[in-house]
């Protein structure tokens, strides 16, 4: 490594979630940002802490997480990689390593993100990577999850608490397809039954996807209409505690962060 003034190392990594409190470092608590700070820290002799296109929940995994970080120098890239994935725990792997442009930050920079939630319709899949459910009719599913697409105010579909600013996003794309098998990171070959419920879009609020495939869930078990997910996003001012009750919010083990998508002229990845 050679001095060359201050640059921006942009990082790709993968990690399992289930150990962890989610990404957002916390008191008394272990985060994935933690453990890639550390290894970060312990590589490059370095102290600035990274930046993340994606901040995860708690149990939450990713397949394609990109983190950004200040350096003072210079890399070689692979034998950086190489280092870091030395360091880290089995449940998280960086993939590449590169610089990037001096503006560049993984969340302002970010357009649009992808995540996929899992369910297994058997008893074979991991219970860690997918939410085991049975009964479900998928072309039911299919029709509501294409009610949200689009732009809308997804409050009911929120968290709530401290989030500040508008609930209104965009989501491009919902997908809901069945798989006969699937391989995820750290788990390998995953056989099917399963379902895929993918959603495309700008940006997500705390918990959103999870309470989304809650609801597509209990359409798809016939235990919620179509029309009251239609209702929430018409007229989201309405409080609707058949949405957004905590004991709706699908587990967090079936989602993961499949992909970030960044502008293209902050980064091309």
């Amino acid at each position: 490594m050679t001095k060359s003034g201050r640059k921006k190392l942009v990082i790709e990594l993968q990690y399992l979630g289930t150990a962890y409190d989610g990404w957002q470092p916390q008191p008394n608590q272990s985060s994935v940002y933690d453990v890639v700070a550390a290894a970060l820290h312990e590589a490059t002799g370095e102290t600035h802490g990274p930046v993340v296109a994606g901040r995860t929940d708690k149990g939450v995994h990713a397949r394609h997480q990109l983190v950004s970080v200040r350096t003072e120098r210079s890399h070689d890239n692979d034998a950086l990689v190489a280092a870091l994935n030395k360091i880290l725990p089995k449940d998280v792997r960086v993939l590449s390593a590169r610089e990037g442009p001096a503006a560049f930050h993984a969340t302002t920079s970010v357009r649009q993100k992808t995540y996929s939630y899992y369910l297994a319709l058997g008893a074979t899949a991991a219970d860690d990577v997918a939410w085991r459910v049975e009964g479900l009719d998928l072309a039911r599913m299919r029709a509501c999850a294409q009610r949200v697409v689009g732009e809308h105010d997804y409050k009911v579909f929120s968290a709530g608490g401290k989030a500040s600013g508008t609930t209104v996003r965009t989501i491009r794309a919902a997908v809901v397809e069945e798989l006969e098998h699937v391989d995820l990171p750290f788990v390998g070959h995953v056989r099917g039954p399963l379902v895929r419920v993918a959603f495309e879009g700008d940006g997500f609020l705390k918990h959103q996807v999870r309470r989304m495939v809650g609801a597509l869930v209990r359409v798809g078990r016939g235990e919620l209409a179509e029309s009251v997910v239609a209702g929430a996003l018409r007229d989201p001012a309405t409080p609707r505690p058949e949405i957004s009750s905590r004991a709706f919010v699908a587990p967090a083990c079936g989602l993961w962060l499949e992909r970030v998508d960044f502008d293209g002229s902050a980064l091309h990845y």
